[in-house]
């Protein structure tokens, strides 16, 4: 089991051609030798994984990772983000989407893995 910080940064929108680095999730999830969600660690210890919501606009925001069936969402104050890996690697430089609840979705990019 290796529990691992994930930076994402928003990625290109049209809001933002370049991306934004002040507009950020930090993860904290397990991940298997392949890079991807370890399902089974997240089972055995779910409180661990965490996450910080930064967006230089707003006051940052805590929340768990939580799984809902094959998705995996991130929760806070009774808001919910989809995270969109499915079997995605979750590695440096790969993109990854978190989507709403009403279906909108914003691009990031993985910034970090440590």
């Amino acid at each position: 089991m290796n529990w691992k910080s994930i930076r994402l940064e928003l990625g290109c929108t049209r809001e933002f051609p370049a991306g934004s680095v002040s507009r950020a999730y930090l993860l904290r999830l397990p991940l298997d030798d392949q890079d991807r969600i370890d399902a089974e660690a997240f089972e055995r210890n779910p409180r661990k994984a965490t996450f910080r919501r930064h967006w230089s606009t707003d006051p940052d925001e805590l929340g768990q990772v939580q799984r809902n069936g094959a998705e995996w969402v991130l929760g806070c104050n009774g808001k919910t983000q989809t995270l969109m890996v499915e079997s995605q690697c979750i590695r440096l430089g790969e993109k990854v989407q978190l989507v709403d609840a009403v279906g909108g979705a914003l691009p990031f990019r993985i910034a970090s893995v440590r």
